[in-house]
Formats: C-alpha cells, sequence, structure tokens
C-alpha cells in the first residue's frame, strides 16, 4: 500500500496527537440548531504519544537487542506514565512488498537537507563533496527511502522525492546548480535567514505529516543563525512571538515524529570555537521552557531526540552516523492525562533500569494555548501543502501557466506563470508604485500523487503607476523552476497571496511538458540581488 503524502490540517498542534474523538457540542439540539461560535468543534479526549529511542551504552554505541518494555519507564513532568505499546528495532526494516519510493511506516525514512542559505561557498562546495561521496559509497538500491532538498537563497527545494534509487539522488545531486549565498555574505539577512531556516523546518514536517514512521532530518550545515531572547530589544510581544513561532515548529515536528541531525561542515573545523547550537544540542535544559533564553537549530535538536555533529572533517562520515542512531532504535507509547491548554512545555524523560544506558529521545511537547489563534504564516504553509496535494483545482487568483521550457540535460523546466491582478492584494508603496506579497510553490507529482520534487518560495511583484481600475483587469507574469524526475506525471503550481489568503492553482500534464521546446539549463550568473520581481509596464513585453 503506498502512503502519498496527505498533508491534513489539526485542529491542535499538540505533539502527536494519534487519536481525536469527534464531539458534537450542544447534543439534543434541533436540526438546524448551531453550536456556540466559541465552543470548539473538537475535542480531544484520547491522545497517544510515540516516542522513539535510541539507546546508548557508556562508549556511546546503540544498544539494539536484549531490551524490552520492562526496561524503560517513562515520566512526563515528574508524572510515571505506562507504557500503551513497545517496539524493538529489529521491526523497523522495511517490509518486503514495500517499493522504491513506498515508506511504509515500518522502517524509518530519511530527508537530506543541503543548507545553502547558511552556509559561505566554501563550505557549500565542500557539503557537495561529502554528500556525493556519502551516496557513492551506499548500495544502489538504499535500505529505505530518501529524499534531497536544499534550502537557498530564496527557496526550499525538494530535488527528489523519496527513492530508494541512488542513481536518482545522485542524479539531482549532481545537477544542483552553483550559487552565491548572498544572505550568509550580507548581515543585513540575519532575520531572513532566522525566519526561512526555522520556515524550512515547518514546511518539511508539513511535507511529511502523512508519512507513517519515523522521518530522520540530517540537516548538512550550519542551521539558521541564534537569536539572544535575554538581549535587550528581545521584549514585548516580539519577544513573545518569537517563542510561539518556535514552540510551534517544535510541535510540528514531534507530531510528524521527525528527529534533526546537523551536521555542521567545514574544512578546518578544529579551530572553530564551540557554538552555541553545540552546547544547546548536548544540554539538560531543564524542566521549563527549552526557548527561553536561545533559539537555534541545537534546541531542536536536543528537542526532537538528534544529534548535532560538529568536531570531524568528514561529512559524510557523520552522516553515517546519523542514519545509524535514526534507524536503532525502539518504539514507546503512552498515554498522558490532563494535558491542559495552557500552552507550557511538557517535559519527557524516559529512563532505563540498567543505569549504564542512557536514553536519547524527544524531550517533550508544548500543550495548546486557548489563548493564542493559529500563527498566519504556519497557516499559509498548511494551505499551500492542502492545495498541493489536493485533486481540486482552486481558482481564486486565475492561475495560468503560459510558457515552458522544458531542460532535458537537468529533469527540469522553466515555467512563465501568469496571475490576474484584481485579487493581488496590491498595497501602495512610498514611491507611487503598488506591490503584492505571494507565496509560490510548485510540486511534481507521480502518478499515486506522491511529491517527488518540489520548490517554494516567497515572491513580490510590482506595478508601475496606474490607475487601479486598470491595473486589477491586467496580468502579471513570473518566471518559475521546477524538477521534473523520472516518474513525475503532472505539475501543479499553487498561488497563495500573503495579505488576505486566495489561492489559485495551475496544472500542468507531464505530456505538455516532454513536447515543450528544450534548451540547457541555462548556467548561474552572478546578478545585482533585487528584493523583489518588478512587473513591466503596460505597454513592454512581460
Amino acid at each position: 500500500m503506498r502512503f502519498p503524502r496527505v498533508l491534513l490540517c489539526a485542529t491542535t498542534l499538540l505533539a502527536i496527537f494519534a487519536a481525536y474523538t469527534l464531539e458534537a457540542q450542544g447534543q439534543g439540539q434541533t436540526q438546524g440548531q448551531q453550536a456556540p461560535s466559541d465552543v470548539p468543534l473538537f475535542q480531544v479526549t484520547s491522545t497517544l504519544v510515540f516516542l522513539d529511542v535510541t539507546v546508548l551504552d557508556k562508549k556511546g554505541h546503540p544498544v539494539v537487542t536484549g531490551l524490552t518494555k520492562d526496561d524503560f519507564q517513562i515520566t512526563e513532568d515528574k508524572k510515571p506514565q505506562r507504557i500503551f505499546s513497545f517496539e524493538a528495532p529489529e521491526t523497523h526494516v522495511m517490509g518486503a512488498n514495500a517499493g522504491d519510493d513506498n515508506p511504509d511506516g515500518k522502517a524509518p525514512v530519511t530527508i537530506f537537507v543541503l543548507d545553502l542559505l547558511d552556509s559561505n561557498f566554501q563550505d557549500f562546495a565542500y557539503i557537495r563533496y561529502e554528500v556525493q561521496k556519502f551516496l557513492d559509497e551506499q548500495p544502489a538500491e538504499l535500505t529505505s527511502p530518501a529524499e534531497l532538498m536544499v534550502v537557498g537563497n530564496q527557496s526550499l527545494e525538494m530535488l527528489q522525492g523519496y527513492t530508494r534509487n541512488k542513481a536518482d539522488l545522485l542524479y539531482a545531486l549532481k545537477h544542483l546548480p552553483a550559487a552565491l549565498p548572498f544572505k550568509e555574505m550580507n548581515g543585513m539577512f540575519y532575520w531572513d535567514r532566522f525566519d526561512q531556516s526555522i520556515d524550512a523546518l515547518q514546511q518539511i514536517a508539513l511535507q511529511n505529516k502523512g508519512v507513517p514512521g519515523r522521518k530522520n532530518i540530517v540537516w548538512v550545515g550550519h542551521g539558521g543563525p541564534n537569536i539572544d531572547l535575554y538581549a535587550p530589544d528581545m521584549t514585548g510581544q516580539f519577544a513573545q512571538d518569537l517563542k510561539e513561532y518556535v514552540h510551534t515548529t517544535t510541535n510540528m515536528l514531534v507530531d510528524a515524529r521527525m528527529s534533526l541531525f546537523v551536521i555542521y561542515p567545514g574544512l578546518n573545523v578544529v579551530t572553530r570555537r564551540t557554538s552555541l547550537s553545540e552546547m544547546d544540542a548536548d544540554a539538560d535544559l531543564g524542566d521549563d521552557d527549552p526557548f527561553e533564553g536561545d533559539i537555534n537549530f541545537g534546541v531542536f535538536v536536543n528537542e526532537t531526540g538528534g544529534k548535532l555533529f560538529f568536531h570531524r572533517n568528514d561529512i559524510d562520515m557523520e552522516m553515517q552516523r546519523s542514519e545509524r542512531l535514526g534507524s536503532e532504535y525502539y518504539t514507546l507509547t503512552y498515554q498522558p492525562q490532563d494535558v491542559g491548554d495552557d500552552g507550557k512545555f511538557r517535559r519527557i524523560r524516559v529512563t532505563l533500569r540498567d543505569r549504564n544506558l542512557r536514553a536519547v529521545t524527544k524531550t517533550g511537547y508544548f500543550a495548546p494555548d486557548k489563548k493564542n489563534p493559529v500563527d498566519p504564516r504556519q497557516q499559509t504553509m498548511i494551505n499551500i501543502s492542502e492545495a498541493a496535494s489536493s485533486t481540486i483545482s482552486y481558482d481564486a487568483l486565475g492561475v495560468k501557466v503560459v510558457g515552458v521550457v522544458h531542460h532535458p540535460d537537468t529533469r527540469s523546466a522553466q515555467l512563465t506563470v501568469q496571475v490576474k491582478g484584481k485579487n493581488l492584494g496590491w498595497s501602495e508603496t512610498g514611491d507611487g508604485r503598488s506591490s503584492a506579497s505571494l507565496v509560490v510553490a510548485a510540486v511534481s507529482r507521480s502518478g499515486d500523487g506522491s511529491i517527488v520534487a518540489s520548490r517554494m518560495e516567497h515572491i513580490s511583484v510590482s506595478s508601475p503607476p496606474q490607475d487601479p481600475t486598470l491595473r486589477a483587469e491586467e496580468s502579471t507574469s513570473f518566471p518559475l523552476s521546477i524538477r521534473v524526475p523520472r516518474k513525475t506525471k503532472l505539475v501543479r503550481v499553487v498561488i497563495e497571496t500573503e495579505e488576505g489568503g486566495r489561492i489559485g492553482t495551475a496544472d500542468l500534464d507531464r505530456k505538455v511538458i516532454d513536447t515543450a521546446p528544450t534548451a540547457p539549463t541555462p548556467q548561474p550568473q552572478l546578478t545585482h540581488h533585487r528584493p523583489a520581481y518588478v512587473r513591466p509596464a503596460a505597454s513592454q513585453t512581460p
């Protein structure tokens, strides 16, 4: 059985709710009556917390045999919990009938993320070399599916969706175009990099919500920059919004059963000072909010039961260690009592009867907070992800693909996308122009609906001064590139306005791409960065 990535909008971001009970409010109401608007339509009456636990001996080696359910003890907020179910490491292997790209929930899957956004040019070249070295050493068919993603200056792109075919992963890696990490080179983009890095974690969690079993994110790069919440300017609502942002991200990762492994690159890492991320990844952060002081990838590593590797030169060796730690684990579940809706951190601890052994797992989750609505940024990602996976067309923006150029040498396509101007939510700028902010995604889908490649980015379009009525009747065009792996049957473009949340989609059959004009993939050019795409005046050619 295949599990296409169908993305669900959960009523709460509480970690790993495995069972929901629909409970009609105001039972006994006559037909046609409506429950009060302030009464929730869903009430959680049963919860199941999944813990994927790696057990280490004194030397840090995984222990995979000889343990039973009775060897483990679980506490949540210091209260003992009864273990509901238990799975040993030997059960976490691919089923005999699993397909090439089919995560069946038995074996963990791996998402390799190459971090161009936060790595300098030399480090990223080294990352590519070491990741290729790692893949070259793998068998032709991997033991479980993996996918390859890159976080770039402007976008999060899935180069290759889940596959056990090593050749497909290598092809995608070798055809990743070179680019200058201009945001890492320019301090003005510090907050951009922070937002994009955290957004990438959220998007990866959303894309994998419907995939069963454990998922390991192997993030090769430095991860987003550190934010110190004790800094003088981190006060009031701004600091609170940051906390809620990372609390939501934590629960999304935990909810999707994802563990984060971060591998720092560097040709000479021995001379580098220990980073805050490294210290936070290995620290016992106590029972309070783990993001109370610093926000960095090390805290997310700690929270999700992963590992941060820093002191070695061989990235491929650390990738092997990440895969091993992420694949040799026990799965325990329990049902917590009196979760509440106060938004507070729930601390989970797993200990073993043999005190010479150590358990590594997620350290907790944040309870729902009835006082805080869903983050608009997160809701936008949910909307985009649902529209990308849906078979329903969305026509609020009049989206069309008006031009296609096929690049067979890289299995990609350059699309020209057109959007009607009347629903874009234009805002006046200081120079008399108008602009609109859009979230744009493109996905390549296989015949069963699984996503095999994707790209997501935020863009701004600009309009010259003119009558708003005329502007509404015109269309805005912009370029968009997307990978088209061999299993692609359909490409879907999804656009949502950041103001107003209108959504439009356009679908493109694989046959249209294969019969489109072909051209070699353009070589990357060093150009002056423009923060927004400027739409030409009406008299100019788009």
